[in-house]
């Protein structure tokens, strides 16, 4: 659904109640130049346990592994970047895949091959 608006709040809104398949689609970060090579592609879906550097914000450059994609608020979470609460609690950063550079795909599903990669 194509959504022809200038407000804030309608785009916020359409937003997060669009369908799994929309949001699957704002969740993509870009390849590392190496990775490109042998994908085909220069972006892909982020996914659990792929390894990614960050790009932009206070952890630039920092790498880890991906532990949790969460897709009600289109946020993705590493694995060894976290911080502490008020309660004192250590707890995991969201960020924005865009935020994000894929250095490590996990390409052992077959679907994500089969979509993602070019028949060589």
């Amino acid at each position: 659904m194509r959504l022809i608006t200038k407000k804030a709040r309608k785009k916020r809104k359409a937003l997060y109640t669009s369908p799994f398949h929309e949001k699957r689609k704002k969740l993509i970060a870009p390849l590392d130049d190496t990775l490109v090579n042998d994908v085909g592609k220069k972006r892909l879906p982020v996914r659990k346990g792929d390894t990614v550097i960050i790009k932009r914000g206070q952890f630039k450059g920092k790498s880890g592994k991906v532990e949790k994609v969460d897709y009600n608020r289109l946020k993705v979470y590493i694995k060894d970047i976290k911080k502490v609460n008020s309660r004192g609690r250590d707890i995991l950063i969201p960020f924005d895949a865009s935020n994000l550079l894929i250095t490590d795909a996990v390409l052992k599903d077959e679907k994500r091959i089969k979509q993602n990669i070019k028949k060589k």
